[in-house]
């Protein structure tokens, strides 16, 4: 029987086809069985999950399945069981300290997979990663995108080192002076409420330059912004691998 998500878990499950068919390109072994609602038994997304995931389970379970569902149009729920990963310590990362909010985490996970970065680390306490919420959020990029937990950013420094480059307020060094000379660097953005307190800042701290009415951005928008400006300094295909 599956019940309604709770991070104690040790599975979660995606909702909808699209996050769905991410989940098999990427972490297919993790998954254990299919949830298929009675209506999409007929539907092309049906016969391709099933095309997929052939030595996998499927249940047509109706009451089960609403349990779990958020949305009429979710039709499907595939349940997997959590996996850890490790960063790859040759690529960029992006270092989110304390994400607190569900949909930006998701967000920002699809713009990493927009602009091809492959690696996050997430200082905790943060958002649950594994939270269908976030999974829908990011329309699937949550399987695209390596990450990894820490208790601080101390934590991760001494895992991974390499030059950091804080995003904050307090400093006069716009997004052009983001030089990006090394191809191992980390990209910190703080929580959506706080940002990053004074004990990041450093000779490499950025600040996004706004000439409108609002001091700063929300937090899925600066780091995409953040990204897109990263990946003209280099060559996409040379310093992002996407698999």
């Amino acid at each position: 029987m599956i019940k309604p998500y709770k991070k104690d878990y040790d599975y979660s499950y995606t909702l909808g086809f699209y996050p769905s068919f991410e989940l098999v390109k990427y972490h297919k072994e993790a998954i254990q069985k299919v949830l298929i609602a009675e209506e999409a038994l007929s539907s092309d997304g049906y016969f391709k999950l099933k095309s997929m995931l052939e030595d996998i389970p499927f249940l047509t379970n109706e009451k089960e399945f609403r349990k779990i569902a958020e949305k009429d149009n979710d039709h499907v729920a595939v349940i997997f069981k959590k996996y850890q990963e490790k960063l790859d310590e040759n690529n960029p990362h992006v270092v989110l300290v304390n994400p607190s909010d569900q949909g930006n985490l998701g967000n920002i996970m699809r713009s990493m997979a927009a602009f091809s970065f492959k690696d996050l680390a997430i200082i905790t306490p943060a958002a649950d990663r594994y939270n269908p919420k976030v999974i829908r959020s990011s329309m699937g990029s949550a399987f695209f995108v390596r990450q990894q937990t820490f208790s601080s950013f101390e934590e991760y420094l001494k895992a991974y080192p390499r030059k950091f480059y804080p995003f904050m307020l307090q400093t006069n060094r716009g997004l052009k002076s983001l030089e990006l000379k090394e191809s191992k660097y980390a990209l910190v953005f703080g929580n959506e409420a706080r940002g990053l307190d004074r004990s990041f800042l450093n000779e490499n701290a950025i600040k996004i330059e706004q000439p409108g009415e609002v001091d700063s951005l929300n937090l899925p928008t600066a780091v995409a912004i953040a990204l897109y400006e990263a990946g003209l300094k280099r060559s996409w295909s040379i310093y992002f691998k996407r698999y």
